[in-house]
């Protein structure tokens, strides 16, 4: 699957050079792999639904992250998470670390598929998810990926106080890491 980088729409309200400069800059990588290996190596997202007129969100460990982007977490099939699922289906979910920034967008589902519950299933899910695989209380939530936009900063907090410096010292733009906007 081709992925397809578009600026950020913070970058249209910037002058053209650096929107190009943007483009260019990060064309030549394989932006849904790093997606992937950003979510695969944070494992925590904070996910985002809707709630009648407001936006909650809550920590959920990803059991399986697909090439494409596709998430997979265990839920109990009775909580607040599956019931406002089931009445908006568009979320968001975001992994962050010191290093590295994600946030997805999508669309959930509640699968209720034992057989994909036992492929899944794991030690550490046992601790949340009582009953096993087969029980009725516990699900899985899939996340259908539409576009996720990344941001990294290899060098952390030490690289963007230099960024920083340097901006204030020079007046250039500040390029404190690597950044952009995936369709999944």
């Amino acid at each position: 699957m081709a992925s397809r980088l578009k600026p950020h729409p913070n970058q249209l309200k910037q002058p053209k050079q650096i929107q190009y400069f943007f483009l260019e800059e990060h064309m030549s990588t394989n932006d849904v792999e790093k997606v992937v290996k950003i979510i695969e190596d944070i494992k925590v997202g904070m996910l985002t639904t809707r709630s009648g007129e407001n936006l909650l969100s809550r920590p959920l460990t990803a059991v399986q992250v697909t090439d494409d982007g596709d998430l997979w977490f265990f839920i109990a099939t009775e909580s607040e998470i599956a019931q406002e699922v089931a009445k908006d289906r568009n979320i968001n979910i975001s992994f962050s670390d010191k290093t590295s920034w994600v946030s997805v967008r999508g669309i959930a589902e509640i699968v209720r598929d034992v057989g994909k519950k036992e492929e899944l299933w794991n030690p550490a899910v046992e601790a949340f998810a009582r009953g096993g695989a087969k029980s009725p209380n516990v699900a899985l939530l899939h996340v259908s990926s539409e576009s996720a936009e990344y941001w990294e900063n290899p060098g952390g907090p030490v690289s963007l106080a230099a960024s920083w410096v340097k901006h204030k010292l020079t007046g250039e733009q500040a390029h404190p890491g690597d950044s952009g906007v995936v369709d999944l």
